[in-house]
């Protein structure tokens, strides 16, 4: 027993190094910029297709994939990248007014990142899983955002935890968190995709 639970450990780990070395080296073949956004579309597709048969990954399939998005991708991607830029900058303005009032605007700033951040992820995250269009994987992202409080809140205490934990030892940046984070985001969504399943079910 004790053997299957240390082989299980050691396949997710492996499988979880094998997602965030693949993801690096389509993101730097995309120059970073624009690399990153289609390389996570990328290795969370091919984790939803293989799960944890690690010898089912293929750097061929997924450089295939890769390239079939890479522009559509791109484009979503700098969208939500370019609404967090604009909110990052006010909410740095902000930060040089010393007024009671200002602390207002500055939790307001601070939910739409949050906001912004968390369907660039869904959004993502549905598109890999189902084939549907981005206006239709955003709607979908919005009612998943307000679906369920604590699902929410772990989703976001998760994702701050493990950029702490990747900041600490950055060694897991280049080897498993981004792996990691992927399972993870797809794990945190899994409710929301049995929803989705049951209404595709049913119509």
């Amino acid at each position: 027993m004790i053997g299957r639970a240390a082989d299980k450990i050691f396949t997710r780990v492996f499988i979880f190094l094998i997602m965030t070395v693949y993801f690096w080296i389509y993101a730097v073949a995309g120059l970073i910029v624009l690399g990153v956004g289609p390389a996570f579309r990328t290795v969370t597709e091919m984790h939803m297709d293989k799960q944890w048969d690690y010898r089912a990954y293929s750097f061929k399939e997924g450089w295939h994939r890769f390239k079939k998005n890479f522009w559509s991708i791109n484009l979503h991607t700098w969208l939500f990248l370019g609404i967090g830029m604009i909110l990052a900058y006010n909410l740095y303005l902000s930060l040089s007014i010393h007024t009671f009032w200002i602390l207002f605007v500055q939790f307001i700033i601070v939910a739409a990142l949050v906001f912004d951040f968390s369907l660039s992820i869904f959004t993502v995250m549905l598109r890999s899983r189902y084939d549907v269009a981005f206006r239709d994987s955003l709607k979908l992202a919005i009612v998943q955002f307000f679906s369920n409080f604590v699902q929410l809140l772990t989703f976001i205490i998760a994702t701050i935890v493990l950029i702490i934990v990747s900041l600490k030892w950055p060694g897991m940046i280049l080897f498993l968190s981004p792996g990691i984070y992927m399972v993870g985001a797809d794990r945190l969504s899994q409710r929301w995709y049995d929803k989705i399943d049951k209404m595709l079910g049913a119509a």
